[in-house]
């Protein structure tokens, strides 16, 4: 692993409604001539002769759970003001798409809510882009010590078929993901219909035995919400969910990239054990992310943030999503890695985006948006 101490780390240059440039493609650093405009990119050719500029551009990142933005915590009732706020926020780290994510709570009350919220969202075609759909992370996940995570366990509850068309009657066609614990009853059923349903599914905040798992993944479930986290800090050594996890052949992984949700080791030790083409980064953001430090809630439940900006519960002191922002998690992933940013912008941009089998490519009129950037 080579010494990451040098290399540069970039930062966000804020685009011009319109404008023309000469940039550097993040893949390779070849020149090309970038023009855009209120809509997007809109031409992205290659330039007659080699540039000398310290100019990128790269797509836009996007993140798979945010649970709050800005000082918005998407959990409690949200305008169309405090989303576009946190959608803001968001473009400015970096972050042109994002899954509006809800967490644990009574079901109905869960339905209530994205019905709300839909509402607002489609009222506004800048927050339709930002938040093109929806990450539903409980309430079907593990009520188990450590496993339950910053869930609240009396509102866990085992799944339905039924349960899942009643969701999709309200989201219609938007991108959904499904976090489902694959232990609870009636699981192998309901992770079906949310496929047959056009649904990601994704497992977390759960101990299911290796033939439940394996029993899921062959329902259609692919994804692995923020491995690494949602268990006790103490496991079996010999037998535990994270070998379970990395045993299978067939899952993608989220990762949380910011140094406190999984170390450092452990977070170059998964990558390894996965592979490049099975790992996707996001932040897991509470409103605390994107906003000074402070006392922020997410749903019924208040976090401390403080100088290290890590979220911590003030009566448990445990971690409950985390203050990080998107651009800043690609800082931290690239040093923990020691890549240069360059070569893990995929981890945050274009593999989110293959995970819900929407584009990610850096294009003209591309709903994956870009990015320019200036290195430190």
């Amino acid at each position: 692993m080579s010494d990451s101490s040098e290399k540069k780390h970039p930062w966000i240059i804020p685009s011009s409604p319109e404008g023309t440039a000469i940039v550097r493609h993040y893949r390779d650093g070849s020149s090309w001539v970038a023009v855009w405009d209120s809509t997007g990119l809109i031409k992205l050719d290659p330039a007659l002769t080699e540039a000398d500029t310290d100019l990128w551009i790269a797509p836009a990142l996007f993140d798979l759970q945010v649970n709050g933005y800005a000082g918005t915590d998407f959990q409690k009732e949200c305008n169309r003001e405090a989303l576009r706020r946190a959608a803001q926020a968001l473009h400015s780290d970096g972050c042109q798409r994002a899954l509006l994510t809800l967490i644990t709570c009574p079901w109905d009350h869960m339905l209530q809510k994205v019905a709300r919220l839909r509402e607002v969202v489609q009222g506004d075609a800048d927050l339709v882009r930002a938040f093109p759909g929806w990450h539903f992370e409980g309430p079907f996940l593990s009520d188990q010590p450590g496993f339950s995570g910053a869930h609240e366990p009396r509102w866990m509850s085992d799944p339905s078929p039924e349960q899942i068309r009643d969701l999709k009657t309200i989201v219609e066609n938007d991108p959904v993901i499904m976090t489902f614990a694959p232990e609870r009853k009636n699981s192998v059923e309901a992770i079906a219909g949310a496929v047959g349903c056009g649904f990601v599914v994704s497992f977390g905040h759960t101990d299911a035995s290796a033939a439940q798992l394996h029993a899921a993944i062959e329902a259609g479930g692919r994804v692995f919400t923020h491995l690494g986290n949602g268990c006790p800090q103490k496991l079996d050594r010999h037998d535990n969910i994270l070998w379970r996890v990395l045993d299978e052949t067939k899952l993608t992984a989220g990762i949380i990239p910011d140094g406190d949700h999984v170390s450092p080791s452990l977070f170059r030790l998964l990558h390894r054990a996965l592979g490049p083409s099975r790992v996707y980064w996001t932040t897991d953001a509470i409103a605390a992310a994107g906003a000074p430090n402070g006392r922020y809630s997410l749903g019924e439940i208040e976090f401390d943030v403080g100088p290290d900006r890590v979220a911590r519960n003030p009566k448990t002191n445990s971690f409950a999503g985390s203050a990080l922002e998107p651009i800043e998690g690609i800082r931290r992933g690239s040093r923990m890695l020691g890549l240069p940013w360059q070569k893990v912008w995929d981890y945050f941009s274009t593999q989110p985006a293959q995970v819900m089998s929407l584009p990610g490519e850096l294009a003209p009129g591309s709903p994956a948006g870009f990015c320019l950037l200036r290195e430190s």
